[in-house]
């Protein structure tokens, strides 16, 4: 048995109401009926339908639904996250106090609150009509310290010259990504032909995404804003690109259409798991504090930014809006120019002395 209920000229319905032949079903389908009337009358209707659904104990199905839609669409890990921990969880999120039930339970099972956070985040962006306020928590978010992602100048120098020691073939791939704060899909990405050497420039405008429903799988998609752009690249960069060029070529593994940093074994494209253990092996050798992988695209960014470099410049070459730039890579490096009038009464040793 189900209730047809008319929104917004459109037929909605709640199913799993009992059967049409069972006295006591149709008494509650009739007080549920009742109920929405009241709520619409008082102005407290709820158009998800979510508060009038029978019982948490099936699985959300419209939500599922939504979730199912929108990974398929953005094929994007935290999506698909949130759709199988919902489906594993298997009961309906009607009002608050199911939420809460859910977030214990997601808790209970080992999820630190930046998942849980992440979560009910997804379940808000396919269901923003009256489920703002129902997916909202109160969960204390550590966002952790603002230098965590950004390495120093000396930890650059010492990871990178201990890369190109104990790493050969990956010293390359870190070097440009130190040296120009691409994204991972966009250095998964890059192929031979994008990059400009008279010019000292590399030309993005696509990516190598990993398939979050697949995770060993990867297609090919445009920049994150959809838009292609220019990052300049120094000399010691492209020296090391022709160097890594040349040891391509010797293999016979060169394509100009190419990626440029494949896998040493198998020749395929390099994967953010097999990247990250080589970042870690080197971080363990030079004694630095764990970083994630993204701190490549944080550092230089967040010293270009302290070297003097205008916001809006980067911005660009960054793929992002000034904004944003500044509030998520602005960070501390220890980059400080003290002004002139300072400088010219001589140096610190000087007074030491």
């Amino acid at each position: 048995m189900q209730l047809r209920v008319r929104i917004q000229g459109k037929d909605a319905f709640i199913n799993r109401l009992g059967r049409w032949n069972d006295p006591s079903d149709v008494a509650r389908a009739s007080a549920l009926s009742a109920k929405i009337w009241a709520d619409y009358c008082g102005g407290t209707f709820d158009t998800t339908l979510r508060s009038y659904q029978p019982s948490n104990e099936h699985a959300d199905a419209d939500l599922l639904e939504a979730l199912k839609h929108l990974s398929e669409a953005n094929r994007q890990g935290r999506t698909i996250h949130a759709y199988r921990t919902l489906r594993k969880y298997g009961k309906t999120l009607r009002n608050k106090s199911d939420v809460d039930e859910f977030v214990q339970w997601m808790l209970a099972n080992g999820l630190q609150n930046r998942t849980v956070d992440g979560i009910l985040c997804e379940f808000r962006r396919v269901c923003p009509e009256n489920s703002k306020h129902l997916f909202k928590h109160k969960l204390k978010v550590n966002k952790g310290s603002s230098l965590s992602d950004v390495l120093s100048t000396e930890e650059i120098t010492l990871v990178l010259e201990d890369l190109r020691v104990n790493e050969v073939w990956f010293y390359p791939l870190f070097f440009l990504w130190l040296s120009s704060g691409m994204r991972n899909a966009e250095i998964r990405g890059l192929t031979w032909d994008c990059i400009h050497w008279d010019s000292g420039e590399i030309i993005i405008h696509k990516t190598l995404r990993v398939d979050g429903l697949n995770t060993h799988r990867y297609f090919w998609s445009t920049t994150k804003t959809g838009k292609e752009r220019v990052v300049p690249i120094g000399y010691s960069v492209i020296k090391v690109l022709q160097e890594h060029k040349s040891l391509m070529v010797s293999k016979g593994i060169y394509d100009y259409n190419g990626l440029v940093f494949v896998t040493p074994i198998t020749h395929k494209n390099v994967y953010d798991s097999l990247l990250g253990k080589v970042w870690k092996r080197s971080l363990v050798r030079c004694g630095i504090k764990p970083r994630r992988l993204y701190a490549q695209r944080h550092s230089f960014l967040s010293h270009a930014l302290a070297m003097g470099n205008s916001p809006a410049d980067l911005a660009q070459m960054a793929g992002h809006s000034t904004q944003m730039l500044l509030k998520t890579y602005a960070k501390p490096t220890g980059r400080i120019r003290l002004p002139e009038w300072q400088r010219e009464l001589g140096s610190i040793h000087d007074l030491v002395d």
